[in-house]
């Protein structure tokens, strides 16, 4: 983990923040809260983000990808493999789930609920923590409003989310340095998709 850090440290990042009403989201949660039960599943509020992340990430297909060493190619990834950092006895990992975007809220909220389980553990192995092409973090758990993520390298975004118990969350989207994009020829895009 020093040397991931110590790497995206090396890339200058942009962010920028937020706030979001969640009422909706709120409202879609419990009415899908009696059919997770039924079929065992935990359904907290990160499924219901994961999927929206995916959905944007298919019109946005820039910010799901990576880039070369020297920052001279960039890589589109087909897969959302969407990382979610977590905190564990073993300190700080990043597993991922698999094809999000095939994937139904009651799915992912099953797989987030699998690979959670096994973190707290210490048992995940290693196809859990490789292969991500998109990172999330949420530090709700920990209070406050802002937060500063740093991007796991070579991807080129990573969305920090507060909820609070206003249900509103804050985004930080950091990508590529702004003048590497013209190597690109595109424009970076900031939008408020979720």
């Amino acid at each position: 983990m020093a040397k991931t850090m110590t790497a995206s440290n090396a890339v200058p990042h942009f962010g920028y923040c937020d706030e979001v009403d969640m009422d909706q989201l709120a409202s879609l949660r419990e009415e899908l809260k009696g059919v997770a039960e039924k079929r065992g599943v935990k359904l907290s509020y990160l499924p219901i983000i994961l999927k929206a992340t995916s959905l944007a990430l298919k019109q946005y297909p820039i910010l799901n990808s990576s880039v070369n060493a020297d920052v001279t190619s960039l890589i589109y990834k087909s897969s959302h493999n969407l990382g979610l950092a977590m905190d564990t006895p073993q300190g700080l990992i990043v597993p991922n789930i698999k094809n999000v975007q095939t994937k139904s809220v009651l799915q992912i909220a099953a797989e987030l609920n699998r690979l959670h389980k096994l973190a707290t553990e210490g048992k995940l192995g290693r196809e859990d923590l490789t292969g991500g092409t998109f990172t999330l973090s949420n530090i709700g758990s920990i209070g406050g409003t802002y937060a500063k993520p740093v991007i796991m390298l070579p991807e080129v975004t990573l969305v920090d989310i507060i909820l609070k118990c206003s249900i509103s969350f804050s985004l930080f989207i950091f990508r590529l340095p702004l003048e590497h994009w013209e190597r690109f020829n595109v424009s970076p895009v900031l939008s408020k998709t979720m």
